[in-house]
């Protein structure tokens, strides 16, 4: 008889571990699906239960997805770990975050992807080798920016202990040894082993550090690259200049990329279309959702993806209307702008949301889809299709 794994899923918003402990496990019959509200109520579980992965959000009151995950390396080597973050950014992509037997995901994600991605976690049966070891201090400097914490990284190894300090997820200040400043920050990123500890609410007692979380990544996984090579080929005994594609290897190592920081170009209105036609794919990968449109404020549709029996030009048409209707009816009301409406039907929701001052989204939907999962995609994507968005 096959061995029954577990997965701890860890999130403060009811829908999402709603969503993933009915939907995640679809077709897994070895695989059961836990959960925890907090990260204090994953730890009493992970205390109780022996879990073979957990999945955590990162951004939570209290101990939140970088403790947890530091715990979970301290006390529990043998289980996985998977980082979820609603924070979207070019800087971090979850492809480049599979150092160890840690994986980085986006809200909102793709159910089928995720499931994927645990069956292969499983039977893999990769597990979470250690923070230092295992995970790059570049990885978990991230972790911190995307939780946006104020707080204190503590890195010791036998022979040394460097601080790193951050406020509302930027690094202001870092100490080792003698040096502070930059210079402390990537001599720390440097160690090799060691211990970490991270304590949130630890206020800098100074400011030495201005450039921006993804400069400074890229500077130090430079300095490591250099490091590393220059190391190789002393022992070597071979020609210390480094060959051009080092540094290529390298940023496929670390989720930073010098193009999403340094090329600022007007994108074309292909690009525009292509960008908004990713949006609504995001929304239609969303279990239950089949029809995605972009609707100018004057009915015509401007993009789509919908079911072969949707007609998209009637539903422009139909859906101006109500959104005209719905909209008026909070001015009228003295209740403000419209952020978002929902119609309910016996067959399922349509929802209404604006996208800038030219357009505006229906999402039409089964009636099993997680609307919460819908909201938080719809939340996340607004700006970036109205600024896409050509009228």
């Amino acid at each position: 008889m096959e061995k029954m794994k577990r997965i701890l899923v860890v999130d403060d918003e009811e829908d999402m571990l709603w969503m993933l402990q009915r939907k995640l496990n679809k077709n897994m019959t070895d695989v059961e699906i836990l959960a925890a509200h907090s990260g204090e109520e994953a730890l009493e579980i992970l205390a109780a239960t022996k879990i073979d992965l957990v999945i955590t959000d990162i951004n939570m009151p209290g101990i939140n997805g970088l403790d947890l995950l530091i715990e979970i390396k301290t006390h529990y080597h043998h289980t996985g770990v998977m980082i979820m973050t609603a924070y979207p950014s070019s800087v971090y992509k979850d492809k480049a975050m599979t150092n160890g037997g840690l994986r980085f995901i986006e809200k909102p994600f793709d159910i089928h992807e995720l499931r994927e991605q645990v069956q292969e976690v499983l039977s893999r049966n990769e597990r979470f080798r250690g923070v230092v070891d295992g995970i790059e201090l570049l990885d978990i400097v991230q972790f911190n920016g995307l939780s946006k914490s104020t707080s204190v990284l503590r890195v010791k190894t036998d022979e040394t202990e460097g601080m790193i300090f951050f406020k509302d997820g930027a690094v202001i200040h870092a100490m080792c040894d003698q040096e502070t400043g930059e210079n402390a920050f990537y001599k720390i990123i440097a160690f090799q082993g060691g211990t970490i500890e991270n304590m949130r609410g630890v206020e800098s007692p100074m400011v030495s550090i201005r450039k921006n979380i993804a400069a400074l990544l890229i500077e130090g996984a430079n300095r490591t690259d250099k490091s590393n090579f220059e190391s190789t080929s002393d022992k070597q005994n071979a020609d210390p200049k480094p060959t051009t594609h080092r540094h290529d290897r390298n940023f496929e190592k670390n989720p930073v990329s010098i193009q999403s920081i340094t090329k600022k170009t007007i994108p074309s209105e292909e690009e525009e279309m292509n960008k908004i036609e990713e949006i609504l794919s995001e929304f239609t990968n969303i279990e239950g959702v089949h029809t995605a449109c972009l609707v100018g404020r004057d009915g015509f549709i401007l993009n789509h993806i919908a079911r072969q029996n949707v007609d998209p030009e009637m539903v422009g048409a139909i859906a101006s209307s109500g959104f005209g209707s719905a909209y008026s009816m909070g001015g009228q009301l003295g209740q403000g702008d419209l952020t978002m409406t929902m119609i309910e039907y016996e067959n399922g929701p349509v929802m209404f949301a604006p996208v800038g001052a030219e357009a505006f989204l229906v999402i039409v939907a089964d009636k099993e889809t997680n609307l919460g999962w819908v909201r938080l995609s719809i939340k996340k994507n607004a700006k970036t299709i109205a600024q896409n968005v050509s009228v």
